[in-house]
This record gives C-alpha cells, structure tokens and sequence, in this order.
C-alpha cells in the first residue's frame, strides 16, 4: 500500500482579489507533518503547496498523478486550506458547485475535481478529501469577523444566482455527473444575507454511494468555516491536530466525525460565541466505518 497526499494552503488572495487569509499556510505545514509523522505517508509521496505554489494548474497537477500512481489499496488524501465559493451550472440556473479557490486560476470544482479522479475505483482505493473552507460568502458584518470567515464576499450577481439555485454539488465528493440527480432539491429556503447566501439543506442526502470520494468538510452548506489567531489555525485543522495527538492514529470516519465536531463546538464556544460551525462527513456511505486513511480492506 502506497500513501499519496497533496497539501494546500493559501493566505494571499491578492492575485484572485480576495481579503486574505492569515492561518492557511500554517495549517498546511502542520497536516504535512501530521501526515507524515502519524499516519505513515512517506514525502516523496507528498506534494505541499502554499501561496504562490498553490495555483490552480499545480493543484490538478499533483492530483492527476497521484490518481494515476494509485493501485487497489492505495490512499490519496487531499488536504486544502483557504477560501471557498460558488460557481453556477453554465446551463443550469437550479444548480451550483462549491468550488475551492487556489492562489490564482480557475476555481475548482467537484466537476473538476471528478474529472481527475474518473479513472479511480472507488471501490479499491481510498481518496479522502480534507476541505478547512466554506462557500458561504461572506457572511458578518464586522471587518474583523469577516477576516476570520474562509470564504469572500460573494458579488451582488452570484448572490443573485444563488437565490434561484435548488442544487448544490459538494466540493469534493467526485460525484459521476450521471449520479448528480441524488442531490436533486438539496437545499431549499435560500435567502440573501450580508454579501453572501444561508441555505436549509437536506441532510439525508450527504452520502451518495456512487461518490468516488470521501469529504471531510469544516462546515455545513448554511455556516462559515473560522480561523482565530489565538489558535493560529483554523478551527476544523485545529481541531484534527489536537484529536490525533491524543488518539492511537486508528479511529474510523464515524469516530473521526463525532469527535472533530465536538472540539469544533467547543472552539466555537470559546472564540465565536452565539455561532455555529459543523463539520460534515460526506461522500462514499459504505465506508465510514473504515478506519481513517487507511487502505480499505475489500471490494465493494
């Protein structure tokens, strides 16, 4: 078994004209050693790309060849810090992509992100998407909270589109486009707020068997992911280092979930009162009871 990560982390938006970000870079180095260190990858096998690096091409880069290098029982993970958005269907006013936005070029989308991963059996090698991003837009008030927040502020346009958008693909999950109908309807109730949107979504529809992909995801589809400077992270990188420090490195998805999501709301407790912010556990539902990066064990 081979383990292959890439690493991204992006604090300046200056090429995209974004605000920038403060604890993304940070992030990035400390899941490298993380990585490293507890869960056996070896670096060789690890592409780690931080600002300037981290453009939009080297990003698709390095995940083609790790997609392409894999056998059965492989892992590929894919961590990503720094800002999200959204992007409209070009034909579809009812439906968006999530997108992760890179230090310049294109946004990337789970279209995209698909289309390197097509030639992947799901069923044989883990790939495991670690997102500390949000799509909201920018949703406070305050210049201060909005620094904090991991998404800009979404045009008066894009804010416009969004109101008529009834489907959200998720970054990340590496849905077929065949299969995208099972996300037909997922959110509903959308409404402007600030310079950016909140959604209700249907939570019963955030594992898709046919997804080639499993998402670890800083936040639902309505929140905005945070980073603090007392911390020097963002909550969800934060919350996954202090997890691992104190576990045996062998915990499944499931466990992995229920844990991050209680030291998120404890940090959010602390540093954001009266807030929310909820990790999700999205994509491949036959496999959250496999053990968290780590090769899986059979066919299905």
């Amino acid at each position: 078994m081979t383990k292959r990560a890439v690493i991204v982390g992006v604090n300046d938006y200056s090429v995209q004209g974004y605000n920038n970000l403060r604890f993304c870079v940070a992030d990035a180095a400390s899941m490298y050693h993380l990585l490293r260190d507890a869960f056996g990858f070896d670096p060789q096998d690890m592409f780690y790309l931080t600002d300037a690096r981290a453009t939009s091409s080297r990003i698709r880069q390095a995940l083609r060849y790790c997609v392409s290098q894999s056998q059965p029982g492989d892992v590929i993970c894919f961590y990503y810090s720094g800002h999200g958005g959204r992007t409209p269907h070009p034909s579809n006013p009812a439906q968006m992509f999530e997108t992760i936005i890179p230090y310049s070029g294109q946004h990337i989308s789970d279209h995209e992100l698909f289309s390197l991963a097509d030639t992947l059996e799901h069923s044989v090698a883990n790939f495991t998407m670690i997102l500390d991003s949000c799509h909201s837009g920018g949703m406070h008030d305050e210049a201060e909270r909005a620094r904090r927040a991991r998404s800009p502020a979404f045009s008066a346009e894009l804010v416009q589109a969004l109101t008529q958008c009834r489907t959200m693909v998720p970054c990340g999950i590496c849905l077929p486009p065949a299969q995208r109908n099972a996300l037909d309807g997922n959110i509903r109730r959308v409404t402007a707020r600030n310079a950016g949107v909140v959604v209700e979504e249907d939570t019963s529809r955030r594992l898709v068997q046919n997804a080639k992909s499993t998402l670890i995801a800083a936040s639902s589809a309505a929140q905005v992911a945070m980073e603090h400077e007392t911390i020097g992270h963002g909550l969800l990188t934060k919350s996954f280092l202090d997890l691992i420090d104190t576990c045996p490195y062998t915990i499944t998805y499931d466990t992995l979930m229920t844990e991050l999501t209680s030291k998120v709301n404890a940090l959010m407790s602390t540093h954001f009162p009266g807030e929310t912010q909820t990790p999700q556990l999205r994509g491949q539902a036959n496999r959250m009871g496999e053990d968290f990066l780590d090769g899986w064990r059979d066919c299905r």
